[in-house]
């Protein structure tokens, strides 16, 4: 059930970057995680590619995950985004 939050709230930023940048396609998220996450990367991908397969801009992104070191961060941190605008 978290996974889902986690992607819904992804969502919500990213559809806000797209307008803002006038995106065409989101190509890939990079996130940096806690190393104490729960997070999966292919649980948070079924998750995100079932929620947005209707949506033109975000249906063919992928989530990519990296294990931060500090056990201080966020929960979640968006490295970057790879769109085309």
């Amino acid at each position: 059930m978290h996974e889902i939050s986690v992607v819904d709230n992804l969502i919500k930023i990213l559809e806000k970057i797209c307008e803002e940048n006038k995106a065409k396609k989101v190509i890939k998220i990079n996130l940096r995680i806690n190393p104490y996450s729960c997070l999966d990367e292919e649980n948070l991908n079924f998750i995100f590619s079932s929620i947005t397969k209707e949506n033109e801009i975000l249906r063919k992104a992928r989530i990519f995950i990296k294990k931060d070191l500090s056990p201080f961060e966020r929960e979640y941190i968006i490295e970057n985004i790879e769109m085309e605008v």
